[in-house]
């Protein structure tokens, strides 16, 4: 968006979404591989953020689909080249990050070309689908391990890929495209909403009323959720399946992003304004910045250090507050565009041009 008609609240919830993929990333990938946290199913308080981002990502390509000043020819063209610089970047990453956040979103930008097109109605069924294959694909009799573990690409390795990206459940991407179709469709919404429980923020408090029932009538139908004995205390259990968590997840994503736009909307401090504005427009940098962080933790340092759950809160503390220390620096010493937002310009060249 040009300076003057950005949406702080925008840059804002990227910012939060973009400290959630840090944190549940790093909780996850590092307790996961000292089997201290099981993270098979979605858990209300780490995984609603990160949805967001690809929620947040969808909007944001929906606002660029409706910018008149450029043709629709460039803008799909733009979106389908940046999609393939993200997905190869992902896929050289998941040798040692599977699934990573860059796969995830190369393919949504990819897709975006051709589901950008659709009317509300086709992108809602769309959206409905999606998350039923979300569910469905998890019981298809594909081999695939719900953990973060190398793939070779080579032989059944393909095959296992595959696997891992479609059929495995929590770490398919289909659930999380849910959130990417939800924010295309919110992003056709008014974009400045009129105070701070505008309609659409109705709609997303039923989704998140929804979830609670949703969760309830899962646990019954879902035979593998016995295992896992989650939290009945909790008026959202603590380990969400999938269809009650995609209803939180794009409730929250919705009321939260509106919330943002309405409160922020007439914050005019200059220097702060600068600093929301770097930090968004990094967004891309940042998590491969952290995602670097966490491949070198996972290389040099013992993993056994951190059974300790304070010692993992420490690592996410520190690496989280390096990351936007990094991303600063590079920002004032190397180049105003982070690392990964310049080679996708340099590939893919500018919607606007």
């Amino acid at each position: 968006m040009p300076e003057s008609n950005r949406l702080i609240g925008i840059d804002l919830a990227y910012i939060l979404s973009i400290i959630g993929c840090i944190v549940a990333g790093y909780l996850f990938i590092i307790g996961g591989r000292v089997t201290l946290l099981d993270h098979d199913y979605f858990c209300v308080f780490f995984d609603v953020l990160p949805a967001m981002f690809f929620f947040l990502n969808g909007f944001t390509t929906s606002i660029t689909l409706r910018d008149r000043r450029v043709s629709s020819r460039k803008l799909l063209r733009y979106l389908r080249k940046r999609g393939t610089v993200m997905m190869v970047v992902g896929l050289a990453l998941c040798p040692f990050w599977p699934l990573n956040l860059f796969l995830m979103t190369g393919f949504m930008y990819f897709c975006a070309m051709y589901i950008g097109q659709l009317n509300n109605t086709l992108m809602r069924i769309l959206l409905l689908i999606v998350i039923v294959l979300s569910i469905l694909l998890l019981y298809v009799d594909v081999p695939a391990f719900v953990e973060f573990a190398p793939l070779k690409l080579e032989g059944g390795g393909l095959y296992d890929l595959a696997g891992f990206i479609f059929f495995n459940g929590y770490y398919s991407i289909c659930p999380w495209f849910a959130f990417f179709i939800a924010g295309l469709l919110h992003g056709r919404s008014e974009l400045r909403p009129r105070g701070w429980l505008p309609p659409s923020s109705v709609v997303g408090i039923a989704a998140i009323a929804l979830s609670y029932p949703l969760q309830k009538y899962a646990l019954q139908i879902f035979t593998k959720s016995i295992r896992y004995k989650p939290d009945d205390f909790t008026i959202i259990n603590y380990k969400l399946l999938t269809p009650s968590f995609v209803a939180l997840a794009i409730g929250v994503s919705i009321v939260l992003t509106n919330l943002f736009i309405y409160i922020f909307r007439r914050l005019d401090n200059k220097k702060l304004l600068k600093q929301i504005q770097m930090f968004s427009s990094m967004k891309y940098s940042m998590i491969f910045i952290y995602t670097f962080l966490g491949l070198l933790t996972t290389r040099i340092i013992n993993l056994e250090s951190f059974k300790s759950k304070l010692a993992i809160a420490i690592y996410i503390i520190v690496t989280t507050s390096l990351t936007f220390i990094l991303s600063a620096l590079w920002k004032k010493r190397v180049n105003d565009l982070g690392p990964m937002e310049w080679l996708v310009k340099r590939i893919s060249g500018s919607s606007k041009t």
